[in-house]
């Protein structure tokens, strides 16, 4: 009976608008951001913000582990999804300061062989292209499939035309996991270090963040979330398979070319802080890794540069966004993975940053955002933004 009464009240606790561990002290909105989380059949989630270079307010919900009533804090790990995506781009930028990648570069130069779309087969495939999802990659042709290579998928020896757009690159904006993942295998080959490795001693550890590409490589594997489906009726990973030891910590871009699309594993200050780090323009509590002008070129839109003509919602994979506010553009990036959903927002005027991430919910789209990301940002800047 005992332990029937504590479910009972631990349910209570989590999904009422009761307030959470927070830094700052906001019964008001504490209330408004748990209703929102409960309309959305969220079952686990957090919610960071940060202004003027300051993590401000904290709301943690719900579980990160249902039959054990195990309860989100801050020390909760959560799969960002494609916020992946943001967030390597800025080892892929430090590269190209070192001088080891360039944007308009063939990527066949870092590769080693040929890569030519077949249906345009005098355009250069470059890193700009891939970073503004306008590559003319595609999905359809093998991409999924674990035993296939990056060369069978896009060298010219193959000519897999399932695995492009009939399109130049540079001229067409389709958002592309595959562009986005090979991303991964241009830091392998010119670093020679695996993707994490290279991220955790260019990036992470410098920041003083704790994150990984696999859930093992985390500092405390056992705060790793389970994921769910909207409302929690069906467990899509548990931890146990979350934290098979089947992490390949060899330099392979050849089988890499997946890891920078939605791996990350991050908890939700230390994602707070990454969006800072982009805000401050590459710099964060006096480290800085990347140089002003690089970040703000991530932010900026690159049409006219290289092989790019349009003006991608894709500066160089930071998101310019321009939906969110009536007044003025937001910039980050959204993650979407079954009903995963994540979101990292900053905006310079303001000095706001928001970060919020669920382990399942409800992510049903309104314009481009998840609806729950909508109506959380909205919250959040009635009270810490202008």
């Amino acid at each position: 009976m005992r332990r029937v009464i504590a479910l009972i009240l631990c349910f209570f606790i989590c999904f009422t608008a009761v307030p959470s561990l927070a830094l700052d002290s906001n019964p008001e909105l504490d209330a408004v951001l748990g209703d929102i989380f409960k309309s959305y059949k969220t079952v686990g989630a957090t919610l960071v913000v940060a202004k003027n270079n300051e993590i401000l307010y904290q709301r943690n919900y719900g579980y990160s582990y249902l039959v054990k009533r195990d309860l989100v804090d801050e020390n909760t790990y959560f799969r960002i999804a494609s916020v992946t995506k943001m967030i390597s781009a800025i080892g892929v930028m430090q590269l190209v300061e070192q001088g080891l990648l360039d944007l308009d570069t063939d990527i066949s130069e870092y590769l080693g062989y040929d890569v030519r779309n077949p249906y345009y087969p005098k355009s250069r495939l470059t890193l700009r292209s891939l970073m503004t999802h306008t590559s003319s990659l595609s999905v359809g042709g093998g991409y999924s499939k674990v035993r296939n290579t990056l060369r069978k998928l896009i060298s010219t020896d193959k000519k897999q035309t399932g695995n492009f757009h009939d399109e130049a690159p540079g001229t067409v904006y389709r958002y592309s996991n595959f562009g986005a993942g090979i991303m991964g295998s241009l830091i392998e080959a010119v670093s020679q270090q695996n993707i994490n490795d290279y991220m955790s001693e260019h990036v992470f550890q410098p920041l003083g963040i704790d994150a990984g590409y696999h859930a093992t490589l985390v500092s405390n594997p056992e705060a790793v979330t389970y994921i769910y489906n909207r409302g929690g009726t069906r467990l899509i990973t548990g931890r146990k398979a979350s934290l098979k030891d089947d992490w390949d910590a060899s330099v392979n871009p050849d089988k890499h070319y997946r890891i920078t699309v939605g791996s990350l594993w991050v908890n939700g200050q230390d994602l707070c802080r990454l969006g800072m780090f982009l805000l401050n323009g590459g710099e964060l509590n006096g480290v800085r890794l990347l140089k002003e002008e690089t970040v703000r070129e991530m932010m900026s839109s690159q049409k006219g540069k290289g092989c790019v003509t349009i003006d991608s919602p894709y500066g160089l994979c930071i998101n310019r966004v321009d939906n969110l506010l009536d007044d003025r553009m937001i910039y980050g990036h959204q993650g979407m993975s079954g009903d995963i959903c994540a979101n990292l927002y900053f905006d310079p005027q303001s000095s706001l940053v928001f970060a919020m991430v669920t382990n399942g919910c409800n992510n049903k789209i309104d314009d481009h955002i998840c609806a729950i990301s909508r109506k959380l940002f909205a919250a959040v800047w009635d009270v810490y933004g202008d």
